[in-house]
């Protein structure tokens, strides 16, 4: 009788082990589903990676996760984001420089003001001429 029960129990404990298991892994593929759908999130990205990190813990008796295993969840989820592009359009810039008259006159101001020499002025002046 003791037998069965010490039988049953351990029965009992490596279902709950392999349901804990299948969960795990279930939680982690459908993760990895998402991320397909949204491969540029980031959150999504890191939930992943922590759902296979449990999955990988759980099916080493809970030994912890090895390099062999980062690398392959590193892999599943790079996969799983292979298709994500993403794309920086830059916006137009736009001018916001006064125009010629103004610079130019701004540029009278600081010579009349002593605050640029002559040859500085004429350099000046010659750039925002040759900018038209």
């Amino acid at each position: 009788m003791f037998i069965i029960i010490v039988l049953l129990l351990g029965s009992n404990q490596r279902d709950q082990k392999l349901n804990e298991v299948e969960a795990a892994r279930s939680s982690y593929h459908d993760s990895l589903n998402n991320l397909k759908q949204d491969p540029t999130n980031a959150t999504l990205r890191q939930q992943t990676l922590e759902l296979g990190r449990r999955y990988s813990n759980l099916t080493r008796d809970k030994k912890g996760v090895t390099v062999f295993d980062e690398v392959a969840l590193s892999n599943d989820i790079n996969a799983a984001c292979a298709g994500a592009t993403v794309v920086h359009q830059s916006q137009p810039r736009v001018a916001n420089t006064p125009s010629v008259e103004v610079r130019l006159e701004k540029l009278s101001e600081l010579k009349d003001g002593g605050l640029i020499t002559d040859d500085e002025y004429s350099k000046r002046r010659q750039q925002i001429i040759d900018s038209i």
